[in-house]
């Protein structure tokens, strides 16, 4: 089994990430720019759009609950201008107000409870899909590193290959070379400069009879 396989448990220390500092992944500029280096793959996709589901949830309760205290408060100012008229003129469309904007107070009261648990759960929430994310985050970012340093190894491999059949070429080439010059002093001292011209025409292809005649003129006037 991998080290990154999926049956494989990561266990994060939440002490050690308050200590790095990481809170929320996506609103997290050092883990955006990790996507900006590698590709983001299908698991990593799928968390951060359920993370950010969530992010958006939480907002929407968190709009919800800050309009409760002005709703509240218009409420009040309510009840306290329609209490003279409710009870000092006795005047029932008052009372039925006061009545309509103190049980909407209880409302507003009992939801702001509700929306304090909401809100404790979908941090909670949160919280879970964030550490969910860096473990896929974990296992994408060094699954690409091993990768990575498995090609890199192929390659220089592939490179000291080609440097060993290099050196092996220059080798071959060196003696080849040597060869060919044994070979030319050889006969230049039987047959002399220009007998040897003459094999030259005679047994080479023209590309090398060039080449060789321009050294055979250079020993012809050794």
């Amino acid at each position: 089994m991998g080290f990154l396989s999926r049956k494989k448990q990561i266990h994060f220390d939440i002490a050690t990430l308050k200590k790095n500092d990481i809170t929320i992944l996506t609103l997290d500029e050092r883990w955006n720019r990790l996507f900006r280096i590698i590709p983001i793959n299908a698991a990593v996709k799928k968390r951060q759009d359920f993370l950010n589901k969530l992010l958006a949830q939480e907002a929407g309760l968190y709009q919800e609950k800050n309009n409760i205290d002005p709703e509240k408060k218009k409420l009040i100012n309510t009840i306290i201008s329609l209490t003279p008229e409710a009870f000092d003129k006795n005047d029932e469309n008052a009372k039925l107000t006061l009545q309509k904007s103190k049980q909407r107070i209880e409302a507003l009261n009992k939801r702001a409870e509700e929306l304090e648990e909401e809100l404790y759960e979908k941090r909670e929430e949160i919280r879970r899909a964030n550490f969910k994310l860096l473990e896929e985050t974990v296992r994408l970012v060094y699954s690409v590193m091993r990768k990575s340093r498995k090609r890199e190894q192929r390659i220089e491999k592939e490179i000291n290959s080609l440097k060993k059949r290099l050196k092996e070429l220059q080798t071959l080439k060196q003696s080849i070379t040597t060869d060919w010059t044994d070979v030319y002093a050889f006969f230049h001292t039987l047959l002399g400069a220009e007998e040897l011209t003459k094999l030259d025409k005679l047994f080479l292809k023209p590309e090398v009879e060039n080449h060789e005649d321009g050294e055979s003129g250079s020993n012809e006037k050794d």
